[in-house]
């Protein structure tokens, strides 16, 4: 068990909140398709890509799906969706794209700055996300927030065994950290996995919502942000 004091314990998600995830996914479209800009609105298109992805997580998590299949199946059907026809080797090739161009990626503005308050401030921070565990490491490392974090405070659904929305990931990050729900705070974007996960294992939520998309239940989460400025003027410490 991590040994950690009593103030609040800060976890943040990975893909969207500390980075933005739709730039890598447009730069891989537009490398093999080269689309019509006017015609395709990539940000809608991004969401319904990860609606598959979590729709087909189980079945990956389950073995009834291979990894790489998993990742260009929810392509196909996200961009059906959008009436585009993609073949089978398009949609590998936007995946490997989209894949590699995810070690390059930056920290959304603000992000870096939040995360050193926290841990100046001596509360433990750490991470929470759902992916392969070396697909997910390789962002943290492309990132730098392995020289920022401990890896005892980074847990992947892939290693853990868990994945969000299931809140025993959260009760599993307690446990192993020494901190207690009533005084862990979540920092996500996505509304199933993140706010209805976090908030089911007693966690206090911030939601960050920079695109205003609507909430999905009824749950209420503590705070909502929509970029880090706001983030930093939130009542949290």
């Amino acid at each position: 068990m991590v040994e950690t004091s009593n103030k609040l314990a800060v976890f943040f998600d990975l893909d969207d909140t500390l980075y933005d995830h739709l730039v890598p996914f447009r730069e891989a479209v537009r490398e093999v398709l080269a689309p019509d800009e006017d015609k395709l609105d990539y940000a809608e298109l991004f969401y319904t890509v990860r609606h598959h992805s979590d729709l087909l997580w189980p079945k990956y998590l389950s073995g009834e799906l291979e990894l790489e299949e998993t990742r260009v199946m929810r392509l196909e059907l996200a961009f059906a969706e959008y009436g585009l026809h993609l073949t089978r080797e398009q949609a590998v090739r936007i995946q490997a794209s989209y894949i590699a161009r995810q070690y390059t990626i930056e920290m959304i503005e603000g992000v870096a700055e939040q995360l050193q308050r926290f841990i100046s401030l001596g509360h433990p921070v750490g991470i929470i996300t759902n992916g392969p565990l070396e697909h997910q490491t390789g962002k943290l490392r492309g990132l730098g927030i392995d020289k920022l974090i401990p890896p005892e405070m980074i847990f992947i659904s892939d290693a853990v065994g868990l994945a969000k929305p299931d809140p025993a990931i959260f009760v599993h990050v307690n446990q192993m950290t020494g901190t207690s729900p009533e005084n862990s705070l979540y920092v996500g974007d996505t509304w199933a996995n993140d706010v209805v996960g976090a908030l089911a294992a007693g966690w206090k939520v911030c939601w960050y919502n920079p695109r205003g998309r609507k909430p999905g239940t009824d749950h209420t989460p503590s705070y909502i942000f929509t970029n880090y400025k706001e983030f930093s003027e939130l009542p949290l410490v």
